[in-house]
């Protein structure tokens, strides 16, 4: 079991600069709003998608590892008058009162926790977080799509405004198999164009195929409920869907449905 962090507290206050995809918030904005109760937001960071839920009334509690990206929330919460319950835990081994309606880990995040014990671990965990009848929408890469940016290539994620000058974030991945290594440079230049710093971040994460994924959630009592392909929910295409898109639910009887196509989760 690999013990491998990726150290997001040293990139907490530079974080927003260059992560500012905004492609799945309808997608979960539109979960949310089928729920009457509260939510439950892993991997929340800075608030990406945290806020636009507040703001639309969601009572959530936001979950990240990381205390430096939770600081950052806070504040942002603090900022413009808004609340929710914001924790630092680690999703393998979560321990809360509150049982929730709906679950959601965003943004491919459930790729980074490596290894196959840790995942069935997570995935026991958001189980008995939730209420019955509760759904967990957890989103990934599909391997067959996305394996093909692991090639060793530096490749430019995009050059960012800073004060005085501009962050150039870069990085290049290796392995795949399922294991991906990836090192990201942050390259800091004045307004001068002159090089003042450099940062460099490690990371992993793993390729989980679609059959296994769906054995480890029934093991831990999920139903699967669809899998769309992508976030405008057209169904997963095994050699063209960019993501998959999970919705499981935590129910008493074993619902009818095929995963190869997208359904309607109960309401």
């Amino acid at each position: 079991m690999s013990s491998f962090q990726i150290d997001y507290d040293s990139v907490a206050e530079i974080y927003d600069l260059y992560v500012a995809a905004d492609y799945d918030i309808p997608f979960f904005l539109q979960e949310a709003a089928t729920v009457e109760g509260p939510v439950l937001e892993l991997t929340a960071g800075t608030g990406r998608l945290s806020l636009a839920l507040i703001q639309a009334g969601v009572q959530l509690t936001c979950v990240d590892g990381s205390r430096g990206m939770l600081d950052v929330l806070s504040r942002k919460l603090r900022d413009r008058g808004l609340s929710a319950e914001v924790l630092c835990a680690n999703v393998c081994q979560l321990e809360l009162h509150t049982r929730f309606q709906l679950a959601l880990l965003p943004f491919q995040s459930f790729m980074e926790i490596v290894g196959e014990p840790r995942q069935r671990q997570a995935l026991s965990a958001v189980f008995a977080c939730l209420g019955a009848g509760g759904r967990f929408i957890c989103t990934m890469h599909n391997p067959a799509v996305r394996r093909a940016q692991v090639d060793g290539t530096l490749r430019v994620v995009g050059r960012f405004p800073i004060p005085d000058g501009s962050l150039v974030v870069s990085g290049f991945e290796q392995g795949g198999h399922p294991l991906v290594k990836r090192l990201q440079f942050f390259e800091f230049f004045g307004s001068d164009g002159r090089l003042r710093s450099k940062q460099l971040l490690p990371m992993e994460f793993e390729f989980v195929e679609r059959d296994h994924f769906e054995m480890m959630a029934r093991d831990a009592g999920f139903h699967v409920l669809g899998l769309y392909g992508n976030y405008d929910r057209s169904p997963f295409d095994p050699g063209r869907s960019p993501v998959m898109i999970w919705v499981l639910q935590k129910a008493d009887a074993q619902p009818s449905v095929a995963t190869d196509a997208p359904q309607a989760a109960r309401r």
